[in-house]
């Protein structure tokens, strides 16, 4: 169990910083490109070679701070303000653990479908995965538990706010 998360944390850190690296090459190629006009032209002349779209387009400000996902994070705060601290920390977990479920499930039936049954190999990877959407969803269903608990005890009445976390 510990091996198959740490391997999931090392694949999703890889991830970042191949994404990461991406990003820097394109705002250098960028910031190149905004160097003089003669570049610009060839650049233009590149960028209609390879596709229509890439490169047509600059973001705004008001669009990279759509993107950056920081109005959703405010929204998500608000969402909870006015539960206490502790049950706002569950629901938020709660909602990430959705979302890793999710990910995982595609991830087993994808599995599942490329799986060779006769390769014991394939066969056990694809076993553990499960095992770990199981185990998941079993934390997932105590977490739910646990959040109706401490939303009764802090006498929070409307159970909507959990309803949202959940669906």
């Amino acid at each position: 169990m510990n091996l198959l998360h740490e391997m999931s944390v090392a694949y999703g850190h890889m991830l970042k910083t191949d994404i990461m690296a991406k990003a820097k090459e394109r705002e250098q190629s960028d910031a190149v490109d905004g160097e003089s006009v003669e570049n610009k032209e060839s650049t233009t002349k590149h960028t209609e070679k390879t596709s229509e779209l890439e490169g047509t387009h600059k973001l705004s400000e008001e669009e990279k701070e759509k993107l950056s996902g920081r109005e959703a994070k405010e929204k998500q705060e608000d969402k909870y303000g006015d539960l206490p601290e502790h049950i706002r920390r569950m629901l938020e977990r709660l909602e990430e653990m959705k979302e890793e479920l999710d990910v995982l499930k595609q991830e087993v039936v994808q599995l599942n479908a490329k799986i060779d049954h006769n390769n014991e190999t394939e066969k056990a990877i694809y076993d553990q995965k499960n095992q770990h959407f199981i185990q998941l969803q079993n934390q997932y269903f105590d977490m739910i538990k646990n959040v109706k608990e401490a939303m009764k005890e802090a006498g929070v009445t409307d159970m909507s706010v959990l309803l949202k976390a959940i669906a």
